[in-house]
Parts: C-alpha cells; sequence; structure tokens
C-alpha cells in the first residue's frame, strides 16, 4: 500500500480507505502475494455504471435538445 499511496498527495490510510470503498462496490478485487497486497480491476462490474451514464446521456440530451428547439421557437417569434 505504500508504494501506491506515494504516487497520491493523500495519506496512506486514505488510500486504504478508497480501495475498501472501491472493493466493497465490487469495482477491484484484492489478493495478497506475500508481504504485497495486490489491487486488479474487476472491469465486469463497471457495466452497470456504463449503462446508467448511457442513460443519463439520453435523458439529458432530449431534454437539452428540446430546450434548443424551445429557445429557437422563441427567438422566431422575437423577429
Amino acid at each position: 500500500m505504500m508504494e501506491l499511496a506515494r504516487e497520491f498527495s493523500i495519506s496512506q490510510p486514505a488510500v486504504t480507505k478508497h480501495l475498501d470503498a472501491l472493493e466493497n462496490a465490487g469495482l477491484i478485487g484484492r489478493r495478497r502475494t506475500g508481504r504485497q497486497r495486490i489491487c486488479y480491476l474487476r472491469p465486469k462490474a463497471l457495466e452497470s455504471s456504463v449503462e446508467w451514464i448511457a442513460r443519463c446521456r439520453r435523458f439529458w440530451n432530449q431534454r437539452l435538445d428540446a430546450l434548443d428547439a424551445l429557445l429557437a421557437e422563441d427567438t422566431r417569434e422575437e423577429d
């Protein structure tokens, strides 16, 4: 953990807390090799996040397109 913590401007306990949160969320896994703890990504766990982000993107694109159309209509009425 110390090696990983050196890469960031936060303390080693803070890095450990962040890694615990990522592990609890299922986004990373950890295994012990001797005295080392190896962290690895679990890319499958990101699929639900990617799907949620895509739904939000579609929703907001639709809403912003509707707002754009409304503003364009208001501008035409003013002319």
